[in-house]
């Protein structure tokens, strides 16, 4: 009896298998991708915000006056404003000419702005002023601002939480209400 030695390596079909096998594997990871990628630019864009936040209200305490932050809700947008004070230059049309307006730093595609809500009432519409007192102190008095991204569920979105008083700021997964600001005289 004759035995034919076989070759050593894979067959065709074995080959085909595998390459099925990586095929469907590296398409649930790209499938994936697209919600890692979403909730990372999410999770940057509310950073971008908070950290923008926290740069103005140590700039204010450098340079001891109000420094203001433009949230324009509608075209989904905010910017600086650096104002020169009233001892600096007490002509109010002076310090107008003098106002320097930043670029507007736009949302990062899919992502919206969907709600500022502020633990006291203010009055909003669609171009909302955060002003930073020479002490740190934020005006409307603590906030929220909820951002989502489209390719995530509405839950998934992320609450960027701001003290007025401290001037702290804190992410959080979903959406969280705005607390309750208490007066001074309630202390």
């Amino acid at each position: 009896m004759r035995h034919t030695r076989r070759e050593p390596g894979f067959t065709f079909i074995e080959m085909m298998v595998v390459i099925f096998v990586i095929g469907l594997m590296s398409a649930l990871v790209v499938t994936n991708l697209d919600g890692i990628t979403a909730r990372s630019a999410l999770s940057q864009e509310g950073r971008d915000l908070g950290n923008r936040l926290l740069f103005l209200r140590d700039l204010a305490i450098v340079q001891g006056r109000e420094m203001t932050l433009e949230i324009d809700v509608e075209n989904q947008r905010w910017r600086d404003i650096d104002r020169p004070g009233r001892n600096e230059v007490p002509d109010e049309d002076d310090r107008e000419e003098l106002t320097f307006y930043g670029p507007w730093f736009e949302l990062r595609h899919g992502i919206v702005l969907e709600e500022i809500a502020f633990g006291r009432t203010a009055e909003l519409d669609d171009l909302i002023t955060i002003t930073i007192s020479p002490k740190g102190e934020m005006f409307p008095s603590g906030f929220v601002a909820y951002l989502m991204h489209e390719n995530m569920a509405a839950e998934d979105g992320l609450s960027v939480e701001v003290s007025g008083l401290t001037g702290t700021v804190s992410y959080h997964r979903g959406h969280v209400e705005a607390e309750e600001i208490r007066e001074e005289h309630d202390f």
